[in-house]
């Protein structure tokens, strides 16, 4: 692994260690993205799962779920918290060194992931994995373009203050938490929604794209006749 790899699985071993002390709020778009999952795929691929929050609910749409994660703590979790999900199998690696069967899911999904990797490398892999008429999800972080994105950003703040103390009964994580995903976050580069857009028209066609409130963006994709 090279360096950038090796320092994004120690964070996420931080993170899922104070994940398992202090626990989460959940991400507030799962509901919306299993909206667009299919009724029942008999094999899907999620890449980077994290503590498997979402896989477990893929797993009730699918008869096989692998789901893969760089971070051997992120890894220990999920398997913890999935063990009356006997359909999802859990492997720890990078993805994109990984070797992945030619047109082999129906479904694959990431969340939170696509920015860790390189772009065009890794939607060609996905891609090719995918079976035809198979749907591909991604969900990511997108960056503030604007006058209107800079808007939703200040109202997404007390929105999501809000959520957490509903949930958790904090109207922040716990500083630890914090400290932890501002480290990571040193350096990191999302796209704009424009950028999304180029993305889709390059290597997606067709794809739909919605743009959330809370600093994120959902791409669904059906696969039609070849890669």
């Amino acid at each position: 692994m090279n360096a950038l790899v090796d320092e994004i699985r120690d964070d996420f071993d931080r993170i899922a260690l104070l994940t398992e002390r202090f626990g989460s709020a959940g991400n507030i778009y799962h509901n919306y993205i299993r909206r667009h999952l299919p009724l029942y795929c008999e094999n899907a691929l999620e890449i980077g799962c994290g503590t498997g929050e979402f896989t477990r609910l893929l797993a009730t749409r699918a008869g096989s779920v692998l789901a893969i994660d760089l971070s051997p703590q992120m890894i220990r979790l999920a398997q913890q918290q999935s063990a009356n999900y006997p359909n999802i199998e859990y492997m720890l690696g990078d993805a994109m060194r990984l070797s992945l069967p030619v047109e082999r899911y129906d479904c694959i999904v990431s969340l939170a992931t696509l920015h860790h990797l390189q772009l065009e490398q890794a939607l060609l892999k996905i891609k090719r994995a995918l079976k035809t008429d198979g749907v591909l999800i991604i969900h990511d972080l997108v960056a503030d373009e604007g006058f209107i994105d800079g808007v939703s950003s200040a109202l997404a703040y007390p929105i999501s203050a809000a959520r957490r103390f509903w949930k958790t009964g904090r109207l922040r994580a716990p500083r630890e938490v914090r400290d932890a995903w501002a480290e990571h976050g040193k350096g990191e580069v999302y796209l704009t929604l424009n950028e999304v857009g180029e993305m889709c028209r390059k290597y997606l066609p067709q794809a739909r794209i919605q743009r959330h409130l809370m600093w994120r963006y959902t791409v669904v994709w059906h696969r039609r006749g070849a890669a």
